[in-house]
């Protein structure tokens, strides 16, 4: 933020108020995250991305919003008649930002990779080629008709390929949007720039939420039916079993092989020492 300030507009002044404030609105969401939402694991269920979506979408990035356009209204670069409209603009762009790139990062840099299996990466190919065609019918023509099918392709990677393939995908739509708005192309190419700017954050927002709650509601059915898989696993071996001792590396497995766990271990009491081994 102080980059792009000090080489377009303004002085060091304002440009580091409103730096400080897009850092102070980070931390802030990012602590009321960590505090409220269950931190990086928020998007995994869609109680806590409800909770993102209000703590680091819309309360943090007011205080971004009201830095910057009363540093600009106080060093005279904005019109105090038009607080409210920049302010709106201001907040609402930080909320399409918070809701598509926090959780794209998020879930990029601290899920574990999937395997890559051709078959797998067939099927990724597939959907991008999809989505780029989708996007560019959409969103790179004059016409800028058939919007309501971009859905599709969001339903394809949150029920095939999680949260990862979902988030991806809404940026990945976004982005093409962006293009085709910035080029007075697609849907949201108006007459007004603010106008057009507007309705792209609308869309944003939305395609952000939907992808997270579609992942969300994935996740939540695929580790509630590897739970009763698990149990029914361990309840066959607990009555084919003589003893715990026996039962016990067969469990492991199980518990290895459908979680995918690396390494397991069970611990007991030595009562000879009385510690646990």
């Amino acid at each position: 933020a102080f980059l792009v300030n000090i080489t377009t507009a303004g002085d060091l002044a304002t440009t580091l108020a409103i730096a400080s404030g897009n850092t102070l609105e980070a931390l802030l969401g990012a602590w009321l995250t960590n505090h409220f939402a269950n931190g990086h694991k928020a998007f995994e269920r869609a109680k806590n991305i409800f909770k993102f979506v209000l703590l680091a979408g819309l309360i943090s990035t007011a205080v971004s919003a009201t830095f910057g356009v009363t540093t600009l209204t106080l060093g005279g670069y904005a019109p105090w008649d038009r607080y409210a409209a920049i302010w709106f603009t201001w907040w609402s762009g930080d909320i399409a930002g918070n809701l598509l790139i926090a959780p794209l990062l998020v879930i990029w840099l601290t899920q574990p990779y999937p395997e890559l299996r051709p078959r797998r990466i067939l099927e990724a190919a597939g959907l991008l080629l999809l989505l780029t065609l989708l996007g560019y019918f959409v969103f790179l023509t004059e016409t800028g008709h058939g919007m309501g099918y971009v859905i599709l392709p969001l339903l394809w990677a949150a029920f095939r390929f999680g949260q990862r393939g979902a988030v991806t995908a809404a940026f990945l739509i976004t982005g093409i949007a962006l293009v085709g708005s910035l080029h007075a192309l697609g849907p949201f190419a108006t007459g007004d720039p603010r106008e057009s700017f507007l309705y792209l954050q609308e869309f944003t927002v939305t395609i952000a939420m939907a992808a997270l709650v579609l992942a969300s509601v994935v996740t939540e059915g695929a580790r509630a039916e590897q739970r009763l898989e698990v149990q029914e696993a361990v309840s066959r071996i607990l009555a084919d079993s003589p003893d715990l001792k026996n039962a016990g590396s067969k469990i492991l497995q199980v518990l290895c092989e459908r979680a995918k766990w690396t390494t397991g271990a069970i611990w007991s009491v030595d009562q000879s020492s009385n510690e646990l081994v």
